[in-house]
């Protein structure tokens, strides 16, 4: 009897820590980046390429004096302000960034399409 008893305690036992382990399996699923929603704060893909694309057109500008004006004279960083051209504060620039990098199979897709639309502007040799 006492072999019984101590058996079914044991089956009890084990099914209790094969549904505590069951529970901890299916709860850390993980999420789906396409599924999940962007918080308001956040700027949309298509803002954030506008942005970095800007970002990366200023910084290649950046580098050439194109009114010849002596180094001291001329400062770039008043010239270009792709975040000032878009409206968007650092703050938002900052904390999407930080969203965007958390999530990297979506900024991974922004700079794809970031490098395409740098690609084509190079292509047109002009800017639009």
């Amino acid at each position: 009897m006492c072999c019984i008893v101590l058996t079914l305690h044991l089956m009890h036992t084990n099914l209790i820590k094969l549904f505590i382990v069951s529970c901890l399996l299916f709860s850390c699923k993980p999420v789906n980046e396409e599924e999940e929603t962007i918080p308001s704060t956040v700027l949309s893909e298509e803002q954030l390429i506008n942005v970095l694309t800007d970002a990366y057109l200023a910084e290649g500008a950046s580098g050439i004096n194109v009114k010849a004006v002596n180094g001291e004279k001329f400062d770039s960083a008043y010239v270009f302000n792709p975040l000032k051209d878009n409206n968007i504060d650092k703050a938002q620039f900052d904390s999407s960034m930080a969203y965007y990098t958390k999530h990297p199979k979506k900024l991974k897709i922004i700079y794809e399409k970031v490098l395409d639309k740098l690609s084509v502007i190079q292509a047109k040799g002009k800017l639009e």
